[in-house]
């Protein structure tokens, strides 16, 4: 009994602290549209920078579709594997 309970809590404890691959990417996303975007205020707008951060907005909205009614403490935790 003691050995299944272990055996239990290793898994679920490994699987809590496990990296999501997903949120990383959409973490990542994010990142890149608001470098992107805070250059933008430095500069001329082109169509082509403008093109860029639509698709920069769309690559973001696919990658994060999974992740917009997660808790603030979640996303937390999750960012915080990313860097890990």
């Amino acid at each position: 009994m003691k050995l299944l309970f272990i055996f239990t809590s290793i898994i679920v404890l490994s699987a809590c602290s496990s990296k999501d691959e997903q949120f990383c990417k959409c973490l990542k996303a994010g990142e890149e549209l608001n470098d992107f975007s805070s250059k933008l205020f430095s500069g001329e707008i082109t169509s082509e920078k403008a093109e860029k951060l639509k698709s920069l907005k769309e690559v973001k909205k696919k990658e994060c579709v999974d992740y917009q009614l997660m808790s603030g403490k979640e996303m937390l935790e999750k960012k915080a594997s990313c860097k890990e």
